[in-house]
């Protein structure tokens, strides 16, 4: 029993560099920011005393707008998840960003459940996620204000927040595919073909040749539930995992480039990060930072140069005219 106990420990909480959770961060943070930020249009027609409500709330059902139907209570949570969201983005006062974020996203989805979807209770679960995990260790204004010296290290923490995260990826994949495999249009190969005809929903004009194809629509759906369930069983497999996540990221770019389903894709790709190995994650910061470090050195250098040739000009003009 040793050596499963043992694994288990290693797999839960062996310490491991921040830089890939730094990463997921720096994702999630804007896709909170962009999906508070499209909140503002439709404020008070989703969420507003005025607006569309539902009759009833649910079991469970609670928020910061159930306090009050009030306006400026509402605009009080738009704006504090928003500045949450930039502050999770940037990684100042980490932790209490990320429980303003889901506070806030929690609010927003219990005052109207009939604007919601799948995607909206993804990024409530990664900004929970994001409360329990060290994400402010690296990367971040956290990180700059306590060690100014070391911003480019990645301390060592353990990674169980981490293994949530990646968890949750695989456990929506499975839940998505148990779903799609118990109804009809998914099992006889039509379910892309119906989705691909709605034309509401449509982002881009879909090409008459795949909606009226039998052959590619069939290869599309069984497609669509083989890497779903591949990557919820398989991304455990370190040699599998590259191709896993390409064919994800292949995927999800489809669905996001034809069907406008909110922030579903855009949530779902940034788990992805939670995946890339810390080395990988750290040599990419770091080659990111020597890059931009040359251009701006480079730029400085050539400033002077650009700057003294009006000078010189002017002075053999001034002679000129002299």
């Amino acid at each position: 029993m040793s050596r499963p106990i043992a694994a288990w420990n290693r797999f839960w909480f062996e310490p491991q560099a921040t830089s890939s959770l730094a990463l997921f961060r720096i994702a999630f943070g804007l896709v909170a920011t962009g999906w508070t930020a499209t909140q503002g249009p439709n404020l008070f027609a989703f969420y507003g005393r005025d607006g569309v409500l539902p009759d009833a709330v649910g079991p469970g059902s609670w928020g910061l707008l159930a306090l009050s139907d009030q306006p400026g209570l509402l605009i009080g949570v738009f704006v504090a998840t928003l500045v949450a969201s930039v502050a999770l983005t940037l990684g100042l006062f980490t932790r209490l960003a990320a429980l303003v974020v889901w506070a806030g996203v929690v609010s927003f989805e219990h005052r109207n459940g009939l604007v919601t979807n799948s995607g909206d209770g993804l990024v409530r679960n990664l900004a929970f996620l994001c409360v329990l995990a060290p994400c402010g260790e690296a990367l971040s204004l956290d990180r700059l204000r306590r060690d100014r010296e070391h911003f480019w290290e990645f301390p060592e923490r353990a990674p169980w927040a981490l293994r949530l995260i990646q968890i949750q990826l695989s456990i929506g994949y499975l839940s998505a595919f148990w779903a799609k495999s118990g109804n009809p249009l998914w099992r006889d190969g039509t379910a892309v073909s119906y989705s691909l005809r709605i034309e509401d929903i449509h982002r881009l004009p879909i090409p008459a040749f795949v909606t009226h194809s039998v052959l590619l629509t069939e290869l599309l759906t069984y497609g669509t539930l083989a890497v779903e369930l591949s990557l919820a069983l398989l991304i455990w497999n370190r040699t599998l995992r590259p191709w896993l996540l390409l064919a994800g990221v292949g995927l999800h770019l489809s669905i996001d480039a034809s069907l406008m389903i909110g922030f579903f894709s855009l949530a779902m790709l940034t788990t992805y990060l939670s995946f890339v190995p810390t080395q990988t994650a750290s040599r990419f910061v770091l080659a990111l930072r020597d890059r931009s470090g040359r251009l701006v050195h480079g730029s400085r250098e050539r400033l002077p140069r650009r700057t003294a040739a009006p000078a010189a000009l002017g002075a053999v003009e001034r002679r000129e005219l002299g």
